[in-house]
């Protein structure tokens, strides 16, 4: 059970690197955010596309930290003890993906763009489920 959840863990760490590494090295918009705000890129002033290059490096930047603590963590409770991740490997994969989510929704429910929402709700899914077999593969210490 164990392994299950680190393999989910995993996917969901690896998936976030990917979408860090995109919106890191991006020098324009993605295009559902031309969508959602009804423009082009070369039709931005320059101030309002560097706000948005910051915004979606700012996002990329969060994903490949919470990668990066992810893919350690689920590593180190394979080859040491989960003991020390139950609790912050769960809380930082739920944590992130939930939120993105949150972010994700809102560009959907508040423009006409088409955000990821599928991949997102995947991420949010597996990060639950990963979560959940995490607690159950551990045993009930009696102290």
């Amino acid at each position: 059970m164990l392994r299950l959840s680190v393999v989910l863990f995993s996917l969901v760490g690896a998936s976030l690197f990917v979408t860090g590494c995109l919106y890191l090295s991006t020098e324009k918009f993605m295009p559902y955010h031309s969508d959602a705000v009804q423009m082009q890129w070369q039709d931005l002033d320059a101030n309002f596309q560097g706000l948005l290059i910051g915004l979606i490096r700012g996002l990329g930047a969060g994903a490949l930290v919470s990668s990066a603590s992810i893919l350690y963590m689920a590593r180190a409770a394979i080859t040491t003890s989960p003991r020390p991740y139950r609790i912050l490997l769960p809380a930082v994969a739920i944590g992130y993906t939930v939120l993105l989510g949150y972010a994700t929704f809102t560009v959907f429910d508040r423009t006409p763009a088409n955000p990821p929402l599928l991949l997102t709700g995947v991420l949010v899914a597996m990060s639950l489920a990963a979560s959940i077999v995490l607690t159950i593969s551990q045993p009930v210490r009696d102290d």
